[in-house]
């Protein structure tokens, strides 16, 4: 029985320590493309916090990472391309506002563990260019919204 007591304490001492270092390894590793003109975002938030805005006439999409951090991506000044744009998002112990113009037609999907994913955009249905969020969620999550608004107002709305 004692044995097992020392297990579950070194299980846990070790849950507690190598997440964070291993977020602190690949902090030094992340590649960061936060170009206002750029078409894709490439973005890593490692125990950090970033406001990006983007404003390219042909937005394709990109990367995000928030791992014990947070994002505020405003593409509210930016066009879709003609094909569509994805932003591939995972937030881990970490949050993104991803706001979008009111005519963007928006899509998220996730794979939520304690998480998840809130779209208040107001994007019209039909035809035309679609953004898609594709987002995995672990203790965090992704707010998509045409205003720009507190994380803490959208949270008392829900």
């Amino acid at each position: 029985m004692r044995r097992s007591f020392k297990v579950l304490g070194l299980a846990a001492i070790a849950g507690l320590v190598i997440p964070p270092a291993a977020a602190a390894i690949a902090k030094q590793r992340a590649v960061v493309i936060d170009d206002p003109e750029a078409p894709e975002v490439a973005l890593s938030t490692i125990f950090d916090g970033a406001e990006v805005e983007n404003r390219s006439p042909e937005f394709r999409g990109g990367t995000t990472v928030c791992w014990y951090g947070g994002q505020r991506v405003d593409l509210r000044g930016a066009t879709l391309a003609p094909e569509g744009a994805t932003l591939r998002a995972r937030c881990i112990f970490g949050g993104l506002q991803v706001l979008v113009p009111e005519a963007w037609r928006v899509r998220a999907t996730s794979i939520p563990v304690f998480g998840g994913v809130q779209d208040d955009s107001s994007g019209p249905d039909g035809e035309g260019p679609l953004f898609t969020v594709e987002a995995l969620c672990v203790f965090g999550g992704v707010s998509i919204s045409t205003r720009d608004e507190d994380a803490w107002e959208v949270a008392r709305r829900t």
